[in-house]
């Protein structure tokens, strides 16, 4: 039982990780100063001390009626990532307007499905170990912190030395998580039904696990590489048309 216990709690770190794997997605690919980034880890960081608070005064009742509530959230989420990752694009793409330092916001900023999973981490990691909510908040926090930083510092690097650090390819990783946001209500409501939130007991297919990683990897960098044969092809035709006049 303790094996079992230490390894959801490992797992629900790593779902943590992930959360801010997805800002840091977001600032990496926006035009960022680093301060801007650090003062957006520290809000993750601040919520999640202020979200582990409230785990020992929000009832179980009201959390499960919260998570419920997440099919719509996911859904509104979906739409704004959606369309502002193709408007995103398209002003890029056609006129040359920077929206992402306004963009990425849907994408990094804590909504209401980041803060709902942080708290419901913070509720398991109090049912799964002895350690007191503070200290639980702060450990999700500096997990936060120190994700959202290096993920944004790291992608923004490898995005200048594969040249795709541009707002359209920030619009292309908002199309993918918005899909992935408008795919989200089909697997809540049977998690809902089959789980409950107090006794975590369920199985892991590490096998689905990884093929999905693998997909969602796939997909993004064949968004990666298509956003570049385009910006290619554009560039190609202005020279082209240059040589023209000339």
């Amino acid at each position: 039982m303790a094996e079992i216990s230490n390894l959801v709690t490992v797992g629900v770190l790593i779902g943590v990780a992930i959360l801010a794997l997805k800002t840091g997605l977001g600032c990496g690919f926006a035009s960022l100063k680093r301060r801007e980034i650090v003062y957006i880890a520290f809000i993750y960081f601040s919520a999640s001390i202020v979200l582990s608070y409230l785990v020992g005064v929000i009832a179980l009742d009201v959390t499960q009626n919260i998570l419920a509530t997440g099919v719509i959230m996911h859904l509104i989420i979906a739409t704004g990532l959606m369309y502002f990752g193709i408007k995103t694009k398209r002003e890029w793409l056609s006129y040359g307007n920077d929206l992402s330092r306004k963009t990425f916001l849907l994408l990094s900023v804590p909504c209401p499905v980041c803060l709902t999973a942080t708290f419901l981490a913070c509720l398991m990691l109090s049912q799964l170990t002895d350690i007191s909510n503070l200290w639980i908040g702060t450990l999700v926090g500096v997990i936060f912190f120190i994700g959202v930083c290096f993920f944004s510092f790291a992608v923004s690097s490898i995005a200048r030395v594969f040249k795709i650090k541009n707002p359209s390819t920030l619009g292309t990783v908002m199309l993918l998580f918005g899909l992935f946001y408008l795919l989200s209500p089909l697997i809540i409501p049977a998690y809902i039904q089959a789980q409950s939130i107090p006794i975590p007991k369920f199985s892991v297919d590490y096998h689905k696990i990884f093929i999905s990683f693998l997909v969602m990897t796939f997909l993004i960098g064949l968004g990666f590489l298509m956003d570049k044969h385009k910006r290619l092809k554009k560039k190609k035709g202005g020279e082209t048309w240059m040589h023209l006049q000339e």
